[in-house]
């Protein structure tokens, strides 16, 4: 839902949740090109909207010229998960193993100027077997171990090796992503941290 805050906000009642979005915001990532947004402009329906924002917010989007960013973002958190995943239950593992499959594969498709967002579309678009059994099978419980092999075959598969980080420990990847600005890993690990506290406290 588009508001006219300074902020996003969160709203639960039951079952229900909506994120509430700042249209300034909204309006400025679409000029940025995010993908989020670009989600938006291309796949939303209004339910309500008396003032075309939509209509808005798609004429304001513009794709960038290279999506490199968010795909190395990607295949770093995807190379710690790979690596270091065991200490992530496993639903979460698989969330953010799914995550980082898939913003890859709809990064690339937004360089083509023809994003893709659905998990089934998504795994046409990808040559890696391991990539297409996560996101065509992805409400199946699997251990973690296989979660982590999958998705190793698939950064093997569609990424360029990185030698740094297939010897990095732990402290490495996360130097790296607070160097660059990787929410998504952040939030993740202090999620788990923060869950793990809970547990034992």
């Amino acid at each position: 839902m588009v508001s006219l805050d300074k902020e996003t906000r969160h709203v639960s009642v039951g079952h229900l949740s909506l994120f509430l979005y700042p249209w300034h915001q909204l309006q400025q990532d679409a000029r940025d090109g995010d993908l989020f947004v670009c989600h938006l402009a291309r796949e939303a329906k209004p339910l309500i909207d008396p003032d075309n924002y939509l209509e808005k917010l798609q004429s304001a989007f513009q794709f960038r010229s290279s999506y490199q960013g968010e795909i190395d973002r990607a295949t770093d958190f995807g190379m710690y998960l790979a690596r270091f995943g065991d200490e992530l239950n496993a639903t979460l593992l698989n969330k953010r193993a799914l995550w980082c499959i898939r913003t890859i594969l709809i990064a690339r498709s937004a360089e083509r100027r023809d994003p893709v967002f659905a998990p089934q579309q998504l795994a046409e678009n990808t040559q890696s077997a391991a990539a297409r059994d996560l996101l065509t099978n992805r409400h199946i419980h699997r251990d973690t171990a296989a979660v982590r092999q999958r998705l190793r075959s698939f950064l093997e598969d569609e990424t360029q090796s990185n030698g740094v980080l297939e010897a990095a420990d732990r402290a490495h990847f996360i130097e790296r992503f607070d160097a660059t600005s990787n929410r998504v890993a952040l939030q993740t690990l202090r999620q788990e941290q923060e869950s793990r506290a809970g547990y034992f406290g």
